[in-house]
């Protein structure tokens, strides 16, 4: 017996729910249910999230049907987690260095005058 191919499911469908089932999901990007589990665990995956409810072990997953479509049709923004923290850390590195530049002003001119 053959395994029928599940039809992927149309936007409209997709928008249709509040939270799109994970199965559905690959079915809709073309991916194993696996990937799509790990992906959302690991917070890797734009367009929903995974929890970890510590006292049963279990996963609740969380698809946005707006960002999944927006994912699909490649406009949805994405980074990588690399990018995300070197943009921060040098954004942070940044606003240090002005405001070191504006201490050492302020105790120029405190040292200037106090002489």
């Amino acid at each position: 017996m053959r395994k029928s191919k599940a039809t992927a499911p149309t936007d409209e469908v997709i928008m249709a729910l509040d939270n799109v089932p994970v199965e559905l999901t690959a079915q809709y990007i073309k991916q194993s249910t696996c990937t799509l589990y790990l992906a959302l665990q690991q917070g890797r995956a734009p367009f929903g999230f995974a929890s970890l409810n510590e006292k049963t072990g279990t996963w609740t997953y969380n698809i946005s049907p707006g960002l999944l479509i927006a994912y699909k049709r490649g406009s949805l923004p994405m980074y990588r987690i690399e990018d995300i923290q070197r943009m921060a850390a040098d954004g942070i590195t940044r606003i240090i260095d002005q405001r070191l530049t504006a201490i050492n002003r302020a105790v120029g001119i405190l040292a200037g005058g106090a002489s």
